[in-house]
């Protein structure tokens, strides 16, 4: 059989991570709280609006550029906010080559834009082979099918006819268009080490009674051909009464480099000095797992010592998050130990 038909092909393996900039996070996505977004698969994240969905792609976009990699933002939505993301830690100098940043007209735009984009990067050598390539689409809900598009312009410029009336097909044509791209895409992203992240919108489902009434735009093809879906949730922030924030609730939904269904939750804060809380939002993940004793009363005993666990917050931000993550993955090397050794125990 190998005579006549060759070796087999290597399996795909997931060879980098990007850290999404909340460890939590990066172990519910891979497994590890030094890992991230998978590059070289499509990840799909998906949620209500100020939850944070931008943020987690630019940090994917700043990893990427952290290890030579190239940053591509198709912005639909035509809202990005680069001041922001500068601030953040984006390299935004167009001179510098590891950004790129485009407005795509319509969905098969963005497509050619992408095939583009990463048969230059590669066949040009513009990075290292394995410096990774980031493309965001923001978002998919927004991604205008071209024949619906079209159809908009010639309305707009008094040339429509009677064909170009709205109808059912461009009611669909957007769920049509990734059935007919995002194979090529999962291809691509494979070949060119490339993680395609789509942003995306969330719609309610009319009539469901029991269960999840909430779904994402484009179809069924996204939840196929992603390898992570990611579905972001929670409830409000307040702070004397005044809304801050948001608890943002994470899901993995679906995961092929991981197992499935992991979750977290952080404090996002609408003020850009503030954004995602790492270390407060480490604090409480650490409260949760248990990594951090606590008292019957709240307290949180560290040696003899008491603290509130606002003392704590402050006590970890003179700390580097490296050094954070290092004592959180010694915890639970010591809690899986203590777990094997149990049954061995009785």
């Amino acid at each position: 059989m190998k005579k006549r038909i060759g070796g087999n092909d290597e399996i795909q393996k997931v060879e980098q991570w990007l850290d999404t900039g909340f460890p939590p996070l990066n172990e519910a996505v891979s497994g590890d709280l030094e890992g991230g977004l998978p590059c070289g698969r499509i990840v799909e994240i998906f949620g209500p609006p100020s939850a944070g969905k931008t943020f987690l792609a630019t940090r994917a976009m700043i990893a990427a550029q952290k290890v030579g990699g190239i940053a591509v933002f198709l912005d639909h939505e035509n809202s990005f906010d680069v001041g922001l993301a500068e601030v953040m830690g984006l390299q935004s100098d167009e001179d510098e080559g590891n950004w790129v940043y485009k407005q795509p007209d319509t969905f098969e735009d963005a497509i050619d834009l992408t095939g583009q984009i990463l048969s230059l990067v590669r066949k040009e050598s513009l990075i290292p082979a394995e410096a990774p390539i980031v493309i965001v689409y923001d978002s998919l809900a927004s991604m205008v099918p071209r024949q619906k598009f079209e159809k908009f312009e010639k309305m707009a410029d008094g040339t429509a006819k009677e064909k170009d009336e709205l109808n059912m097909n461009d009611n669909t044509a957007l769920a049509r268009a990734t059935s007919a791209n995002l194979p090529t895409l999962a291809k691509w992203a494979q070949k060119y080490n490339a993680c395609l992240i789509f942003l995306n919108q969330v719609r309610t489902k009319m009539g469901v009674m029991f269960g999840d009434p909430t779904t994402s735009p484009g179809g069924d093809s996204p939840k196929f051909y992603a390898s992570v879906r990611i579905k972001l949730g929670g409830g409000q922030l307040k702070e004397g009464g005044d809304r801050v924030g948001q608890l943002v609730k994470a899901e993995c939904v679906k995961n092929k480099v991981a197992p499935p269904f992991q979750k977290c939750e952080w404090n996002f804060y609408f003020d850009p000095s503030r954004g995602l809380d790492v270390v407060e939002s480490l604090v409480e993940y650490m409260l949760d797992k248990g990594y951090i004793p606590k008292t019957s009363t709240g307290r949180i005993e560290i040696g003899d010592k008491k603290y509130t666990k606002s003392q704590i917050v402050d006590m970890y931000r003179e700390k580097d998050l490296s050094e954070i993550v290092k004592a959180i993955k010694s915890i639970q090397a010591k809690m899986k130990s203590k777990d094997e050794l149990e049954p061995a125990d009785a």
